[in-house]
C-alpha cells in the first residue's frame, strides 16, 4: 500500500481530537457501534424491532 505524509496545522489537529472525542462520546455513534455488532453476529430485525 502507498503511504503519502502530509502536514496538518496543529490548531487544526486538535480541532480533530476533539470532534472525534465528541462524535465517540455519542449515542449515535453508541448505536452505530451496537449496529454493526449486530451484523457481525448476524442477528436480523425488524422495523419494529428498531423503532420505526
Amino acid at each position: 500500500m502507498f503511504m503519502e505524509t502530509i502536514t496538518v496545522p496543529k490548531a487544526e489537529l486538535e480541532q480533530l481530537h476533539r470532534e472525534l472525542e465528541t462524535l465517540r462520546n455519542s449515542g449515535l455513534y453508541k448505536r452505530l457501534l451496537e449496529f454493526e455488532k449486530n451484523i457481525a453476529e448476524s442477528k436480523r430485525f425488524t422495523r419494529k424491532d428498531l423503532g420505526f
